[in-house]
């Protein structure tokens, strides 16, 4: 990825509070390469754990969804403070050129993080988005469930589809979201799944990750 100034990073809500040592490391490497980021927060324990209370008490629909995405912006906004950058609430559709580090949560009720981060793609021209979360990569199956589980190191976008059946609720984790990822094979984008924040330097330079890649 030579002469890349910026990049679109998905932070997974539940790896940001339980690996602030990565989030530093990811601050600094920004800094030392001279990167603008955008960097695109998802709700994590705090959105499942509010949907969960607001289900339990009887609220429904579009509602719930709502509740998702203020919970991913209060984690934007926290991130935007810990990075010293712009915190945006704005369309990922029209955000265009990163060219100052932004940070990010959800927009739209129906729309998860990853896929308001592949819109960030598409909007500023970026052919790479990295998913960083607290799963070492894709992997074939239930790594929790089955112990002859194997990391996919590269992978199709079709593969990914057939491991991403269940059906989108809010507050519902996936590997990524199969309608981020049909936005991005759509517009040529590569996606990156890892939780090692030194797999963008290695992807930046053309080296071999330790997580997935995901391609056309």
């Amino acid at each position: 990825m030579p002469g890349n100034n910026s990049i679109i990073v998905s932070l997974g809500g539940s790896f940001i509070f339980a690996n602030m040592d990565k989030i530093k490391h990811l601050k600094t490497m920004l800094q030392r390469r001279h990167l603008s980021a955008a960097l695109v927060t998802g709700g994590g324990t705090l959105a499942r754990e509010y949907i969960d209370f607001a289900r339990g008490i009887g609220i429904k629909g579009d509602k719930l969804h709502e509740i998702g995405i203020r919970s991913t912006m209060l984690n934007a906004f926290i991130i935007s403070e810990y990075f010293g950058c712009r915190y945006y609430t704005g369309d990922p559709r029209v955000i265009g050129r990163i060219t100052r580090t932004v940070a990010m949560g959800g927009y739209k009720p129906g729309w998860t993080t990853d896929v308001c981060a592949a819109y960030v793609c598409v909007s500023s021209g970026s052919k790479f988005l990295f998913n960083i979360s607290k799963e070492r990569g894709v992997f074939d199956k239930d790594p929790g469930r089955f112990k002859d589980a194997e990391m996919l190191h590269r992978m199709r976008f079709d593969d990914l589809y057939k491991l991403t059946k269940s059906r989108r609720m809010p507050g519902m984790n996936y590997i990524f979201d199969p309608m981020a990822a049909r936005i991005c094979e759509r517009h040529g984008i590569e996606v990156v799944v890892t939780n090692s924040i030194s797999d963008i330097s290695k992807r930046m330079d053309n080296k071999r990750i330790s997580g997935t890649v995901i391609h056309g």
